[in-house]
């Protein structure tokens, strides 16, 4: 097949254009891949900083375990401290309420006591009274006793003085009395 110099330049003109179309079309593949590479980079050096971050986190986090494990076991022991406080507290409630609840027969037996009280205070009025009376009377025996004994020491020398005159008058008769032969 015989080719005219008139199709030899289309052909040409069609090779020269799809040269140019594929030169235009490397360029902007190149383009697209120069793109592509720098939006590749730029996202793996993020990925890479936000991988370094996520690490640093990671390492702030596992070295301060230690400290948050022992706040945990403080807070732990607080707690079960509280419960138990909490228990004795429920405990120590409950004979309050007990001994609260007897509260109304302490005022009952209070009350009991007051009039008990007042009894015996009339009672110990009259024992007054009556200790006073026997004051008095004390008082007058006392006296009386007081007499006697001012009667008995005028006495005493009138009974002295008669012993001695017993004994001046019973002489003759203890000479007598020698010889008798009883003793």
């Amino acid at each position: 097949m015989q080719l005219t110099e008139e199709q030899h330049n289309e052909i040409r003109q069609a090779v020269q254009d799809l040269k140019t179309a594929m030169e235009i079309r490397g360029g902007l593949n190149l383009r697209v891949a120069r793109r592509v590479t720098t939006i590749l980079r730029v996202g793996m050096i993020g990925f890479g900083i936000f991988t370094l971050v996520l690490v640093l986190m990671m390492y702030a986090f596992t070295s301060k375990m230690t400290i948050m494990l022992d706040a945990l076991n403080t807070m732990t022991y607080q707690f079960t401290s509280m419960s138990s406080d909490m228990q004795v507290m429920r405990t120590v409630i409950t004979q309050m309420d007990h001994s609260v609840s007897a509260m109304p027969n302490i005022v009952t037996q209070t009350g009991e006591m007051r009039r008990s009280v007042r009894g015996l205070r009339g009672e110990i009025t009259t024992m007054n009274s009556q200790v006073d009376g026997m004051q008095n009377r004390l008082h007058g025996i006392t006296t009386q006793v007081d007499q006697m004994t001012h009667t008995f020491r005028s006495l005493d020398p009138a009974v002295q003085g008669l012993g001695t005159d017993l004994n001046s008058i019973s002489r003759p008769m203890k000479f007598f009395n020698s010889f008798t032969p009883f003793p």
